[in-house]
C-alpha cells in the first residue's frame, strides 16, 4: 500500500477537494455563492482537511468516509437554508461527476509519476508538490475547454427538475459512484496497491466517459426536443404574424376606401358651395376618427434581446394583447447579456404575467401596457406600467382590485425563486409592478 507523510496526504486532501467544490458548482450559478466564491472553495476544502486530521479514523476504508459526509452535510444544509431543495438531486448528480473527474485526473497524474520517477519520489512532500502543481494545471485548462457547455447544463438541469427523468437520473449517477467507490476501497486494501493505480484510473476514466456520454446524450435529446418546441412556437408565431399583417392590410384597403369617398363628399360640397354641408361632413368625419399610438412592432424591433425564446414569446403576447384591443409596448433599451436561464425564467414570468392582465386592462380606458427590460451588473428588472381607473386598490401585496375587473400576480410571485424581489404600487392614473431577477436565478 502507497504510505505518504500525514503533511503530504492533507495537502492532497485540500487541493483535490477544493477542485471538487469547484467542479460542484461549476454548473450552478443560480446557487453558487456570488462574491468570494473561491473563497469558498477554500473554506470548505480546509474544513474537510481539518476533520480529516482529527478523524483517527482517517485512513479507515469505510469511517474514513466521515468527512466527505460531513462536507456534503454542509452544503445541503446551506442549499436548504437558501430555500433551494429543488436543486439537491441535480447537485448530488454533479458532484458524483466531480468526484470521478478528480479522482480520474488525480490517479493518472499519480500513476503517470509513478511510473517515470518511482513511488518513494511520487510519496514524498516534493513529489505530491508537484502533483497538485499537475492537477491544478490540468483542472484549470479543463474548466476553461468546457466552458461552452455551461448554458446546455443550465437548461437541461432546469427543464428536468422535478420531473422522473431527474430522479432516474440520480439513481443510475448513485449507483456508479457506489460501485467505483467500492472499487477505490477494496484495492486500496491490497498490498503493493501502487500496482492498481493503472487499475482505479482506468475504471475511473471508463466510468467518467460513460457518465459523460450519458449526460451529452440526455443534453442533445433535451436540446434536440427543445428546437422542436421553438419551431412549432415560430410557425404559430408565422400565423399569429401572418394575421396581424392580414389586418392592417385590411385596414389601410378600408382607410383608402373611405378616404376617397370623404374626398369625394367634402369637393361635392365645395363645388356647390354648400359650406354649412361641408363644415358638417368635416365635424363627421373628425368625430369618428380614432387616434391611437399603438406601436406597430416588428421582430426586429427586439433586436436588443438574444436568442429566440424570450423574443418570440413577448411577440406572441403582443399579439395576444392586440387581439383583445390592448396597447402593449415594448421597451429594452439594451443589449441584454444575461444568462440563459435568467432570461428563461424572465420569458416564463412574462408568459404568466401578461395573460393574466390583459382581459382586466382590455376593460380599461385607454387599454394600455407597457413592458420594460432593464439589465444592471447583478440583476435583470422587468418592469410592466399599467393603466388603472380612480378607484384602483392593492388588495394584499399582489392584487389590483378595480369595478372593471381584477389582476393577480400572486401566482407570479410565488413562481419566482427565493432569491427575486417583486413591488407593486399605484398612483393616480397607473400601476407599475416591478420584478428583479439575480443574474445567476435560483
Amino acid at each position: 500500500m502507497i504510505t505518504v507523510s500525514p503533511i503530504s496526504f492533507y495537502i492532497s486532501d485540500f487541493f483535490l477537494v477544493f477542485w471538487l467544490v469547484y467542479f460542484q458548482y461549476y454548473w450552478f450559478p443560480q446557487v453558487r455563492p456570488q462574491k468570494h466564491f473561491l473563497l469558498y472553495c477554500a473554506l470548505l476544502a480546509g474544513i474537510f482537511t481539518a476533520i480529516d486530521v482529527v478523524n483517527p479514523f482517517t485512513k479507515s476504508a469505510v469511517l474514513g468516509a466521515f468527512s466527505i459526509i460531513v462536507l456534503l452535510c454542509i452544503e445541503l444544509g446551506w442549499l436548504g437554508g437558501h430555500h433551494r431543495w429543488q436543486y439537491i438531486p441535480s447537485f448530488i448528480d454533479v458532484t458524483i461527476l466531480a468526484y470521478l473527474l478528480t479522482e480520474f485526473i488525480d490517479m493518472v497524474i499519480l500513476a503517470g509519476m509513478i511510473h517515470l520517477v518511482g513511488p518513494v519520489f511520487a510519496a514524498s512532500l516534493t513529489g505530491t508538490m508537484i502533483e497538485m502543481a499537475l492537477d491544478t494545471m490540468v483542472f484549470s485548462l479543463l474548466a476553461v475547454g468546457i466552458w461552452l457547455t455551461r448554458a446546455p447544463m443550465e437548461n437541461l438541469i432546469q427543464d428536468i427538475m422535478g420531473s422522473s427523468m431527474e430522479f432516474l437520473f440520480l439513481g443510475f449517477m448513485s449507483i456508479l459512484g457506489v460501485v467505483y467507490i467500492l472499487f477505490e476501497y477494496s484495492l486500496q486494501s491490497l498490498a503493493n496497491s501502487e500496482q492498481y493505480l493503472f487499475f482505479l484510473a482506468g475504471i475511473a476514466g471508463i466510468l467518467l466517459i460513460g457518465l459523460t456520454l450519458s449526460t451529452y446524450m440526455l443534453m442533445q435529446t433535451h436540446l434536440q426536443q427543445e428546437h422542436a418546441q421553438l419551431q412549432g412556437q415560430q410557425q404559430a408565431f408565422r400565423e399569429q404574424y401572418t394575421k396581424e399583417l392580414d389586418r392592417q392590410v385590411q385596414a389601410i384597403r378600408k382607410f383608402s376606401h373611405d378616404y376617397q369617398n370623404m374626398l369625394l363628399g367634402l369637393g361635392g360640397y365645395l363645388e356647390d358651395k354648400d359650406y354649412e354641408g361641408f363644415r358638417q361632413l368635416y365635424i363627421d368625419i373628425r368625430s369618428g376618427w380614432t387616434t391611437s399610438n399603438a406601436a406597430e412592432l416588428t421582430l426586429e424591433d427586439l433586436t436588443n434581446i438574444p436568442g429566440t425564446r424570450l423574443k418570440f414569446q413577448l411577440y406572441h403576447n403582443y399579439l395576444l394583447a392586440r387581439e383583445q384591443g390592448v396597447q402593449l409596448f415594448i421597451q429594452v433599451p439594451e443589449p441584454l447579456t444575461a444568462t440563459v436561464a435568467a432570461l428563461k425564467q424572465i420569458s416564463q414570468v412574462v408568459d404568466r404575467v401578461l395573460p393574466e392582465m390583459v382581459p382586466a386592462l382590455s376593460k380599461m380606458d385607454p387599454a394600455v401596457v407597457t413592458v420594460s427590460l432593464n439589465e444592471s451588473a447583478k440583476q435583470i428588472q422587468l418592469q410592466l406600467t399599467f393603466s388603472v381607473p380612480k378607484d384602483a386598490k392593492i388588495d394584499g401585496h399582489h392584487r389590483v382590485v378595480t369595478d372593471v375587473g381584477v389582476m393577480s400576480f400572486a401566482s407570479v410571485r410565488a413562481s419566482l425563486p427565493q432569491s427575486a424581489t417583486s413591488s407593486l404600487q399605484l398612483k393616480l392614473h397607473w400601476g407599475q409592478l416591478l420584478i428583479a431577477l439575480p443574474k445567476g436565478v435560483g
